[in-house]
Order: C-alpha cells, then structure tokens, then sequence
C-alpha cells in the first residue's frame, strides 16, 4: 500500500518583502554580471550559481523557477543551472514576491524568496579540491607554468550522456589547443570525470569554467605494510582443486601470480585495466589477499595439512607493480571497465583491499570513486567488499608511548576516519580486529615488547566511522592482525606471530609470508560471502549483505575495550561485527532465519506476518528477534541527500493486521481523519534506535526478551517495511531490497519445528 509520508521540516524565515528583494535582485544582478563577462573568455559558458537558504528548499521548488538542481556544496549552499541567461522565471518570481497584492496576507513565492539567504557565482577557488588544497594549491595562481599536473576533473551534471560527450568531446579540443591532454574519461549515470595532464596554464584556465564542478588529485593508494617474517613451509598437505561451480570472486588490486601451488587452481581469469599494467603481481599485494579470499583462515589450512578452496578467483589489476594507479587513466573509468569485464564473466562479489590514503572521509560529500562503486553495485547487483584502510597514529607531543597508552582512543579521533572508497553506501566495509597478541620468546630485549590490543580489540591500525549522513560504518569487522610497541626501541614492533598468515607473492622463494592491514579482514568477509552464495545461489547481493550483518556479533573484548568511550564507539569500530558463514545461510534446532528478497515501490509498504509459536513466549529463557534490512538505492554525489531512497522497518505486536495496514498507510485526513495512534508498548524496541539506523542502507536491530511476554502481544508479530522516494527521479520505479528475521531462544523449544509448521515455505527450484 502507499505509505503515510513523514512530516516535513524548515521555518520560513521572516523578512520584509521589500528590504528581501532588494538584497537578492543586487546579488542575480552581480552574478549575472559575472556571467556575461566570462563570454569574453569562454564560448557559451553554463550559468551556474550557488545559493544558501535558511531552511531546506524542495527541488521541486526551484524546478518550478526553471532552475535545475546540480548538487550541494560543503557549506550545504545548493548548486543551481539555469538555461535562461536571463534568469526570466525567477526574476518574475523576486518581482511578485516583492510587490504583495492588496489583502494578501503572504507575499507570492515566500517560500522561496524568503529562504534565500545568499546569491552568487561560484568562483575558480571554489573548484579547488580538498586534496589539492591539502597539498599547498590555494589558489588558482598556485599552479606554475612551469609544473606538469596530473589531476582529475569532474564536470556538473548538465543534461544528458549525448550531451555530456559532446561536451567533453569539446572539451578535450580545447585543453589540446592550451598544450594539455585528455587521457582518460568517464561519462556516467551520475557524474562525468576527465583525467587531465598539462601545465599549470591549462588548469587555470579550466577553473574558470562553470561547468567544472571540482578539480583534484588522483586517488593515491593507501600505502600497505610489506610481507613480514616469512614462514617457512616445506610440507603443505594435501591440495585439492575448487569445484568447478565454486562463486568466482573478482580481487581487484595488483594482479595475482597464478602460478603460486595454492593459486594455480584457483584463479580461472586473469585481466588488467589498462592493459597496459599486465596481469602479474609485482607489488605482491594481490597475492597475498587471494590466498585469503580462496581459503579463509590460511594458518588453520596449514595446521590441518588441507588445502581446498571455495571459491574461484578472477583477478583484476588495476594498480601497477609500485602500487600505485595508471598516471592515464581515471580511477573510476578503471572500476567500470574491470568490473563489468569480469561480471560478464560470472563474477557476483568483488573484493577491494586498496583505498585512497589522501581521502580521508570527514562528512561531507564523497568522492568519484566511492560514487562509482555505489553505482556499480546497483547497477549490476553485485557485492563490492571493501577494506577500511589502515591508520597510521601519530602520537601527540612526539611521545611514542601514546602508541600503547593512547589506545583506543586515537582510533576514535577525526584523523583515523575511513578512507575513500570504504564509506560507499551500497558497498560492504570492512575493519579490522586483532586476532593474535602473541610475542614470541626470541633472546634479551624481548620483554620490552608488548602487544597493543588483545586479542578480539579493535586492530590499532583500523579506521573508524560513521559514514555518510552518520550512517554506520564500517559495516562488519575481521582478522586483521596486531602491532607490537618496543619499550626498547621506543617504537612499533611488527612480529609475525600476531600477524595474518597468506600466500607469498614470490613463491619460489617461500610458499607464505605474514601481513597485517585491514587489507587482510576484506577478503575474510569476501570468503564468508562466497561461502552464503554457494548456499543461496540466485541471492541478490542485498541478501548476501543482510544475512552477513544479521550474523555478525562485535567480539566481547572489543566491547568490553571501548567500553566508556561513548555509545557509538562499537559501532564506529566493528560495525555489526565479526559474521559467521554458517549462521548467515542456516537455521538450527532453536535458531530460525526467515528472509524476503524482494522490491518495492516508491512510497509504498509492505507488511509480514512474523509467526511468533506460543512456546517462544512462555518458555522462560532470554530469546530476541533481529532484523536486518539491505536495499541498494540510486546514489549522487554531489547531493546533499546522498540516497535517492530510503527505506526503514518497524516490528508490530499486539495489533491485527487490519490495524498495522490502518496506522501505516496514506490517507486523506480530511475526509478519514488523522491514522489511528500505536502505543509505545506495541512497538518493539530495537537495541538502535530508528534515527541512528535509518541512516544506511545496512540496518540490524535486536529485540530482546528476558521476561515471558503478556499474552495481549499474541502469537504474530508484524513487520512493516517503508520505502520513501527522496530524490530518485522516477516515481515509478521499484527498490530492491532484502530483509531477514532471526528468532532465537536459549532454552531448547524446538523453535525451527515450531515454526515451521506455521509457515508454507517457498522452495526453491
């Protein structure tokens, strides 16, 4: 049914009408003025302004003023195109606004006239990116003639694909003519990126431009730690070939060397982007994350002298062997082209261990290629697992102690927040924890040595959330590996025993090597979800990051660790924590997974039966519900509202159906009255509380139970799921999305059973 829509907010700011149109007619008029001079320099240039409003102004608002929507800046100031150079409809508007008819009590147009609070054109500085802006470009003269840059340029979003080529295709000719070259470009659903090399003339001038929204670096690769301490292994066991019908998973990152004797069965596709970069690994990461994604825990491979993977890998290269990106090619162009390459090819979970080490997330709006992969994962509903990057902490007033006494706070800090792309809404981030704290006897000195987290601690090089709009961040956390502080040394120790155990880039010289890095958690949960896949084959990726979340549990020591360092801590470190493949993809005696995989329209809802067996309610013993939901909204970068879509879920008792359908959905109050009102006590309250969970596109909840319910609550509970269009320009359209239920009890009520007899399960064929 359509649902009954939320409230909306903002307060029109008083103002008297005259003194208002005064001040907004001067600012169109100098903006306007800015705009006619850049034809002396510029052929045909777009007329773009920015505006600050005191209170938020529809789309639709400024849509009627023949004024298009391109984005919002970091100030919240919003970002408008106009193909009238004139500005006719809105100056119409500024006029009525100001001249209120006789027995009028509102001025016309207050809405809009009234909320303005600034007017004006964007400048050549506002075009400077934060990257660049970091590394000393303030301002436009700040680029020499003298230098050669490598930057990227993103242009607004002014009309369609057709037209955006053709304006790029002029675009390219005219850096040409300026001694500049165009080497790559992406002309996307969302936003369109050139990657541009030339002298500091060509950049000057492309600031000037109203169409260029931003002017930046290129993603630069967090830097990872090398191989450690390797292990030396003479006898691995046996080794046995992946089924042929094993989930291929695609390791984007710096190629792998197939003819390792634990890969060599394993990687069935190799490609690169550009090609240019070949397909082996001579930065050796990509090795070294592969052997994890092929088989999970590789200390526990060895131990039990039994190799056989999982899954199937698919390499795509996109870095070169110094681990760094092609100078020629846009990040988000390289994205699109190898993984659409190697879906085409099967592939259904990509597997991302390499970050922006420069783009560190702060709030904000994010960069092209987090908005890439968001793309990309709707688009092609895949699952893109990306690792959170790694935090290298600084201690305050040079004291290197601050390494183990500082811990966990510095983990907490603004500088430790996620790297670019790990903050993507649509894709699974991943943090890590420390799976070891051992220090080896090794001689004197020795006892100087000690681990900085326990075991199942927060990692003390994981990165931090929350995400975009305070959404949770990363989304689940696993073994990463550990450091050590040398009281001796007055620094890091890096021992291999409390490091992760992989394949070894060069394996002619040792089969594996040891490493720590969120790197090394990524492919964990890329393995975890291969292994769901291989259960539910035909899962969208919604489904497959649901039954992850629904599963995962923050470990007790990172609890008890962060513990007092405010409510969000767990969250911003674990996420939903560490998953189990196992309890993701099945049920047991007292445990029981119901799911939906499913789509919905805009402003609608749906509503589920949650059968709820009468030995559940009465038998004494803790028992709870989760509930997770994964939906994979439309995405835009340059919005304030980066989801097009949102969506949320509630958990109803003691209420029919009839009245669960009455409370939710839209009505007309003038002729049915206000919808009937739902006392506190009927709806289940979840551990989060909906204004912290409804900020992702990944939300889990527990409703826990220590005493028997009241028999008022009775034997069905109602989960609704809501769905609200926000900006997602087809009204029409449908979101996929998957949701999951998990009933448990302590005590053993043969709940499966119990339930199971309720339900007509659907099976699958």
């Amino acid at each position: 049914m359509d649902r009954r829509k939320r409230l909306g907010f903002g307060k029109q700011a008083p103002r008297n009408a005259t003194e208002q149109t005064a001040r907004v007619s001067k600012a169109v008029d100098e903006a306007l003025a800015t705009h006619a001079a850049l034809r002396s320099t510029i052929v045909d240039p777009a007329l773009i302004v920015r505006v600050r409003t005191t209170h938020f102004v529809s789309e639709e608002e400024w849509t009627r003023a023949d004024l298009l929507v391109l984005g919002h800046d970091e100030n919240d100031s919003v970002v408008l195109f106009s193909s009238d150079a004139e500005l006719t409809d809105f100056r119409a508007r500024l006029t009525a606004y100001g001249q209120t008819p006789a027995g009028q009590k509102h001025p016309s147009y207050a809405s809009l006239i009234a909320a303005i609070e600034e007017f004006g054109a964007l400048t050549p500085k506002d075009r400077i990116g934060g990257g660049l802006r970091e590394d000393g470009h303030e301002s436009v003269e700040s680029f020499a003639d003298t230098s050669r840059y490598v930057l990227d340029v993103e242009l607004w979003e002014i009309g369609s694909q057709e037209v955006r080529v053709t304006q790029a295709d002029a675009l390219g000719a005219q850096v040409q003519e300026r001694g500049g070259e165009i080497t790559d470009r992406y002309i996307g659903l969302s936003f369109t990126a050139l990657r541009v090399v030339g002298g500091g003339e060509v950049f000057r001038w492309l600031l000037t431009l109203p169409s260029v929204r931003e002017i930046d670096l290129p993603p630069e690769i967090d830097a990872e730690v090398g191989p450690l301490l390797d292990a030396g292994i003479r006898d691995i066991g046996m080794v046995e070939d992946p089924d042929d019908d094993a989930p291929l998973v695609g390791i984007l990152d710096s190629g792998v060397n197939d003819a390792h004797p634990l890969l060599a069965a394993v990687v069935v596709e190799r490609a690169s982007s550009p090609a240019s970069l070949g397909l082996s690994d001579g930065y050796g990461h990509g090795t070294r994350v592969s052997g994890i994604a092929a088989y999970g825990d590789v200390r526990d491979c060895l131990e039990r002298k039994s190799f056989k993977a999982s899954i199937r890998i698919c390499s795509g290269k996109v870095v070169n062997d110094a681990g760094a990106f092609d100078d020629r090619r846009l990040v988000p162009s390289q994205m699109d082209e190898i993984i659409r390459g190697l879906h085409a090819r099967g592939c259904r979970i990509f597997n991302l261990s390499i970050g922006d080490r420069k783009a560190r997330y702060a709030g904000g709006k994010v960069g092209m290629w987090t908005a890439i992969l968001d793309e990309l994962a709707r688009d092609l509903d895949i699952l893109i697992v990306v690792a959170a990057g790694n935090y290298e902490h600084d201690p305050a007033n040079a004291n290197p102690e601050d390494h183990l006494l500082g811990y966990p706070r510095y983990l907490l800090t603004p500088q430790s927040r996620l790297l670019e792309p790990a903050v993507g809404a649509n894709v699974l981030s991943v943090g890590a924890i420390a799976h070891a704290a051992a220090v080896a006897t090794q001689g004197p000195g020795d006892v100087s040595v000690r681990p900085i987290a326990d075991v199942g601690e927060p990692a003390p090089f994981t990165r931090s959330g929350p995400g975009i709009h305070e959404s949770l961040k990363p989304d689940l956390c696993d073994d990463g590996g550990n450091m050590l502080y040398d009281g001796l040394v007055q620094g890091l120790s890096r021992r291999s025993e409390s490091e992760v155990l992989t394949t070894h880039p060069r394996y002619l010289e040792r089969l594996f090597t040891t490493a720590f890095g969120t790197s090394y958690a990524a492919p964990l949960v890329s393995h975890k979800a291969a292994l769901v896949l291989r259960v539910f084959p035909t899962a969208s990726a919604n489904l497959l990051r649901a039954l992850l979340a629904n599963s995962a549990r923050p470990p007790d020591a990172a609890v008890r660790r962060l513990n007092g360092l405010g409510p969000a801590a767990v969250r911003n470190l674990c996420g939903y924590g560490i998953a189990n493949a196992t309890q993701a993809s099945t049920s047991d005696t007292n445990r029981v997974i119901l799911f939906a995989d499913d789509a919905i329209g805009m402003d609608r809802f749906f509503v589920y039966e949650v059968p709820i067996p009468g030995s559940f309610s009465t038998t004494k013993g803790k028992r709870s519900i989760r509930v997770t939901l994964a939906f994979d909204p439309p995405t835009r970068h340059t919005r304030a509202a980066y989801l097009g879509v949102e969506m949320s879920f509630r958990l109803v008792r003691g209420k029919t159906l009839g009245q669960v359908i009455d409370h939710y959905r839209k009505r007309n109050q003038a002729e049915e009255g206000a919808p009937p009102d739902m006392e506190g006590k009927f709806d289940c309250g979840f551990d989060t509380g909906p204004n912290s969970r409804e900020c992702g596109t990944l939300q889990s909840a527990v409703f826990e139970m220590s005493r028997n319910p009241a028999p008022e609550y009775g034997e069905t509970y109602y989960l609704v799921v809501r769905c609200e269009r926000k900006w997602m320009p087809d009204e029409f359209a449908k979101q996929r999305f998957a949701v999951v239920v998990e009933l448990s009890h302590t005590e053993d009520i043969r709940l499966y059973e119990r339930v199971r007899e309720r339900l007509t399960v659907r099976v699958r064929v």
